[in-house]
Order: structure tokens, then sequence, then C-alpha cells
């Protein structure tokens, strides 16, 4: 956790899923995108059968549909590959608790274990350490603040793939005050507290 900003591995990640209910809802769509010293460097991403039907209002924010995932494999037989990308990582999102949460749902109940990789927010990132101010901003918000463009908005690949671009320009806006994981992770946690 002492380990420098720009030595440190990254995977910025999302999911697209059923629906906000957590005891509901599955993932449908899940993406990392590794970062490192700045650079993306790689990336994963699939689409899962979520054994169950898409409701409608879950279609209209990301254009998912039950014939898209019918033939997808299902969430046990991604998450090995998943949690093999996503390794040791520090796991990076934008309102992160609720993948989290949603991936932790999906482990435990394929294999009874869940994440314990150290995480990162980044609006609480961008709240506490560049505007330091407590402010619940949205990732829209942010893709105008660091001049991104989101192609695919509401795919996972689209998302953490523009999250990390947004990620990486406000770390590296950071560390002129933050230069290890461990002053990032004591930053958020002055929000949360």
């Amino acid at each position: 956790m002492t380990e420098k900003i720009e030595d440190a591995v990254f995977s910025v990640v999302d999911t697209e899923t059923t629906g906000l209910d957590l005891s509901k809802a599955r993932v449908i769509n899940i993406a990392a995108v590794k970062v490192q010293n700045f650079k993306i460097i790689d990336f994963y991403n699939t689409f899962i059968n979520p054994e169950m039907i898409i409701p409608p209002e879950s279609i209209k924010w990301h254009n998912i549909t039950d014939e898209m995932v019918k033939d997808k494999p299902k969430v046990e037989e991604i998450l090995p590959d998943f949690m093999k990308f996503v390794g040791t990582s520090v796991i990076v999102g934008h309102h992160i608790n609720f993948d989290i949460k949603m991936i932790n749902k999906e482990l435990n109940g394929c294999f009874g274990c869940q994440l314990h990789n150290q995480w990162l927010d980044t609006m609480l990132i961008y709240s506490r350490a560049i505007i330091k101010k407590e402010d619940h901003l949205t990732l829209d918000h942010l893709f105008d603040v660091y001049n991104v463009k989101c192609n695919g908005r509401h795919t996972a690949l689209g998302d953490a793939l523009a999250t990390a671009e947004v990620f990486t320009k406000m770390v590296f806006q950071a560390n002129e005050h933050y230069s290890t994981i461990r002053e990032l992770v004591d930053c958020q946690k002055s929000l949360l507290t």
C-alpha cells in the first residue's frame, strides 16, 4: 500500500446489471481495464447470461437485451478468468461500491468467496483530492471535466475505458499531493467517515 501510484497496477472495473436491487440483480456485462504508469495496458470484457429475463427498465438504461446474452457464458464460467485478470491489482471505478457488491454477490453465490482487493472510487478521489469538497458527481460530469469522450456509454467496456482515461488524468493531477496508494485510500476514506 505504500506503493507509488505510478508503479501500481489498477483495474478499472464496470458492470452492467439486470437492476439496482442487490438482492435480485445479476451481472450481465463486466469489464476491467488495466492501467499502469498512467497508461491503459490491457482490458477484459464479457457478456454474461444472467439466467433470468432482463427487465425492460434495465434494457432502456444499457440497451443489453435477452437476445444478446442468451448464448453467453454463465457467471460461474467467467468469474475465474475475471479474477485472474484483476489479480491483486487495485480496483477502480465510479461509485465502485455497487460494482464490488455485485461482483461479490456473484462470487459468493458461485464459489463462496469475495474480492479482497484494495479499491479507489473516482468520485471520492475527485471530491477529496482534486476539488477538496464533498460532492456526489456523475461520471458524465467527470468526462466533461477531463475532456474524455465515452464511446459505448452504459456498456461495461465503454464506461470502464472512459473511466480509466479519467482516472489516469485525475491521478496524474492528484500525484502532486498524493504519491502512494495508501495516501489516496486515506484521502477517500476521510469522505466515508
